[in-house]
C-alpha cells in the first residue's frame, strides 16, 4: 500500500500559540462584511480565500444566511481550539492539510481582527475547516458507494444532511468539541485509535528488519535467517524470551513467538515460517499505520448508523459477533465467501430462524458444481438426498433428463432434504438481500480449524450456529430451548418468525484491537484497503 507524509500536526499549533491575537472587530460590522461576500460562495467559480479553496461554499452560504450573517469566531480561544483540533485529526488517521491547517494558522497570523473585511475572510475559513471535519468525523472522508455502488449499510446523504450536521455544531457553545464529539463513539473505533498510536510508534522506532525468503524454517532448525527472525519479532513485541547460545538455532522460545505472531496476522499457527508468514513478516510498520487507518474510516462509515444491538460479521476476519449495549456477548468463527465468489457487504434485519432446512442450490453452485458432477455419476442426487423439481415445485423423475444437455438448458430446481448430510447443516437463518446470502450451520465442520476460511460461495457458515439460534429465540415464549431441540430430533422442517428482528450488518475490516489490547491484522482477501487509501491520501471532494 502507498504511505502518505503528513504534515506535522505540532508545528501550526506551535505557532498559533505564539502568536498574540489583536481585540476582534464589531461583530455588526463583520456582518456586513461577510453579506458582501456571499455572493461569491453560489456565483459558480472556485470560492477562495487566498490560497484556500473553500471546500463547501453552498453550505457556507446557507449556513451564514440562516445566522443573518452573524460571525461565528469571536474568540481567539475557539480559534486556537480549531486548530489544535485540526492538528490532532492524525489520531483518527485523517490528515491536518485537508482542513486548511497551514492556511488557517497563516491568516490568523496575518489578519488585522479589528478590520471587518479581513475578519470576514478568517470567519469563512474557519468556519469552513469547522465544516468539513465534522463532515468527515460522522460519515467518514470518503464515500463507500465509490468502492461498492450496492452500498447500504449507512444512508444515502441527502441534500440538507450536511448543512443540518454543521448548523447543530454551529449552535452549541464550544462548536470545536461538538464537532470533535461526532466521531463515533463506539469501543471499536476508540481501539483503532489506539491501535494507530501504538503502530506509528513503531514506525518512529525504526520499524523492523526484513525476512529473507528461503527454505520453510521449521521448529529445531539451524539457518543464519533464525537470528534475524528473532530480532524482527522482539521488535514488533511477539518475541520476549531470552536468546538462545545459538542465536541460529529455531527453538523453542522463538516458535512460541512465530505461533503468537501466525496468530495475531490470520494464520495457520503451525511454527513453520513459510511464504506466508514471511509474507505477513514483511509488511512494513508504516503499511500497518496505513491498514489502521483504513479500518477506522471504515468505522466512520457505519459505527454512527448502527444501534446498540446487532449483529456484525467481519469477512475478513471470518468471524461473527452479537453485539449488546455496544459490546460483544457473543462470538463464532464463520467460513465466508472464496475470492472469485466474495461475501458482499451490506446490512439488512434478521427475520427468519429456519429448523432442519432444505437447501435449493443456487444457480452458479448447479451450473458451475453440480451439473457436472451428475452428468459423470446419475446416482450422485440420491446419495446427497437430492430431488428434481420444476416451476412449480412438482417433482421431476432424474432418469428423464437428459444431464449430458443440462448445462447449455436445465429449467428445473435442485432441492436436498433435510438430513445430517445437508449443506446448510441443521438451522440456517435469513434476512432480506439481494445477494441471497444467509446464515447456515455446516456437515463440513474440519474448515473452522483452518486460518483461511474463505471457502463458501457467498454464504456465511457459522460454527455454533445453535448458540445463535437459542440467543434470538430467547425472547419467545413459544420457543423455549426444549421445543427447539425437539423439532430438530424430529427432522422436520420448521420456520420461526423472529419477533425482534436484530439487525445484521456484513462489514470488511482488516485489523483490529481487542478489548484486551491484542492487536489483530486480517488478509485483505478481497483487495479491498487499497482503494481506499489511495481516497484517503487524495483531496477530498466534500
Amino acid at each position: 500500500m502507498k504511505t502518505f507524509r503528513a504534515a506535522s500536526p505540532f508545528i501550526a499549533a506551535v505557532l498559533f500559540l505564539s502568536i498574540s491575537l489583536p481585540a476582534f472587530a464589531a461583530a455588526g460590522d463583520t456582518a456586513n462584511a461577510l453579506r458582501a461576500l456571499a455572493p461569491s460562495l453560489t456565483e459558480g467559480r472556485s470560492a477562495r480565500i487566498g490560497d484556500a479553496p473553500l471546500t463547501q461554499p453552498a453550505l457556507l452560504a446557507a449556513l451564514y444566511a440562516q445566522r443573518d450573517y452573524k460571525p461565528l469566531w469571536q474568540s481567539s480561544d475557539d480559534l486556537r481550539a480549531l486548530t489544535g483540533a485540526i492538528a490532532g485529526v492524525t489520531a483518527d488517521g485523517l490528515i491536518p492539510e485537508d482542513y486548511h491547517l497551514t492556511a488557517l494558522t497563516a491568516l490568523i497570523g496575518t489578519t488585522d481582527q479589528r478590520n471587518p473585511e479581513q475578519a470576514a475572510r478568517l470567519d469563512l475559513l474557519a468556519t469552513d475547516a469547522l465544516a468539513r471535519l465534522a463532515i468527515h468525523l460522522h460519515y467518514g472522508k470518503t464515500d463507500p458507494r465509490a468502492f461498492d455502488r450496492n452500498w447500504n449499510i449507512s444512508a444515502p446523504i441527502a441534500p440538507g444532511d450536511f448543512l443540518e450536521l454543521v448548523s447543530g455544531v454551529t449552535a452549541q457553545p464550544d462548536m470545536v468539541a461538538a464537532a470533535r464529539g461526532l466521531a463515533p463513539h463506539h469501543w471499536f473505533y476508540g481501539q483503532l485509535k489506539k491501535a494507530l498510536s501504538a503502530q506509528r510508534a513503531h514506525v518512529a522506532k525504526g520499524g523492523w528488519p526484513t525476512t529473507e525468503s528461503g527454505e520453510t524454517l521449521k521448529p529445531g532448525m539451524t539457518d543464519p535467517r533464525v537470528a534475524a527472525l528473532r530480532t524482527r519479532l522482539a521488535a514488533s513485541g511477539e518475541y520476549t524470551a531470552p536468546a538462545p547460545a545459538d542465536p541460529d538455532l529455531y527453538d523453542d522460545g522463538l516458535v512460541t513467538a512465530v505461533k503468537r505472531f501466525q496468530e495475531l496476522h490470520g494464520l495457520d499457527t503451525d511454527g513453520a515460517v513459510g511464504k506466508r508468514t514471511i509474507s505477513e513478516l514483511n509488511v512494513t510498520a508504516q503499511e500497518r499505520v496505513d491498514q489502521v487507518r483504513v479500518n477506522l474510516e471504515r468505522a466512520r462509515w457505519v459505527m454512527n448508523q448502527i444501534g446498540d444491538e446487532f449483529v456484525i460479521v467481519n469477512i475478513s476476519g471470518f468471524h461473527l459477533y452479537v453485539i449488546k449495549d455496544g459490546v460483544p456477548v457473543w462470538d463464532s468463527r464463520v467460513v465466508v465467501g472464496r475470492t472469485y465468489r466474495q461475501t458482499e457487504m451490506f446490512k439488512s434485519n434478521m427475520r427468519t430462524v429456519v429448523l432442519n432446512p432444505t437447501w435449493t442450490v443456487p444457480p452458479t453452485i448447479l451450473k458451475q458444481d453440480l451439473l457436472p458432477k451428475i452428468a459423470r455419476d446419475p446416482s450422485y442426487l440420491a446419495s446427497r438426498n437430492m430431488r428434481v423439481v420444476d416451476g412449480s415445485g412438482a417433482r421431476v423423475d432424474p432418469s428423464t433428463i437428459d444431464w449430458q444437455q443440462a448445462r447449455r438448458r436445465f429449467p428445473y430446481s435442485l432441492v436436498q432434504g433435510p438430513g445430517p448430510d445437508n449443506a446448510l447443516g441443521r438451522v440456517k437463518f435469513l434476512f432480506p438481500n439481494e445477494y441471497a446470502i444467509y446464515l447456515h450451520d455446516t456437515p463440513h465442520r474440519e474448515i473452522f480449524s483452518r486460518a483461511d476460511r474463505a471457502a463458501s460461495s457467498g454464504c456465511i457458515r457459522l460454527e455454533n450456529p445453535m448458540e445463535l439460534a437459542y440467543y434470538l429465540l430467547a425472547g419467545d415464549e413459544d420457543w423455549p430451548r426444549e421445543r427447539i431441540d425437539a423439532v430438530l430430533a424430529a427432522g422436520k422442517l420448521q420456520n420461526i418468525v423472529l419477533k425482534q428482528r436484530l439487525p445484521i450488518v456484513i462489514m470488511y475490516w482488516t485489523a483490529q484491537l481487542d478489548r484486551d489490547g491484542t492487536m489483530r491484522f486480517f488478509p485483505d482477501l478481497y483487495d479491498r484497503d487499497p482503494p481506499v487509501l489511495r481516497a484517503l491520501g487524495t483531496e477530498p471532494k466534500a
